[in-house]
């Protein structure tokens, strides 16, 4: 397979198909100022971003802050037209109030 170098961005009118099969369709991200506050002993808060174009079933991926709060694992998901769920799940034996800080998330649209 031949391969092609570009020096600036690459704009597709009709996705791209990565060495799976798989078409990407959109890209889309966003970042936000989250602060979860206290989560109790084996329980879970939900916050939310706002990514224009999100749709259920996209792929989504997440970026921490520089220094996640240990003991609470993160997940994120899009729970609906335009919005994206980020989950902090407390795996810890007492209370844990995770650091506000800076969330990202690239959410991946594909056929």
């Amino acid at each position: 397979m031949a391969l092609t170098t570009f020096s600036g961005p690459v704009r597709s009118l009709n996705g791209f198909i990565t060495g799976s099969g798989a078409t990407v369709t959109e890209l889309s991200a966003a970042t936000a100022s989250l602060n979860f506050g206290s989560i109790a002993t084996l329980e879970q808060a939900d916050l939310t971003i706002t990514v224009a174009g999100a749709a259920v079933g996209d792929y989504v991926t997440l970026a921490l802050p520089a220094a996640p709060t240990a003991g609470i694992v993160f997940n994120a998901f899009v729970s609906a037209a335009n919005t994206v769920t980020v989950r902090a799940t407390n795996i810890t034996a007492g209370s844990v109030d995770p650091a506000a800080g800076t969330y990202g998330v690239l959410v991946i649209a594909a056929a």
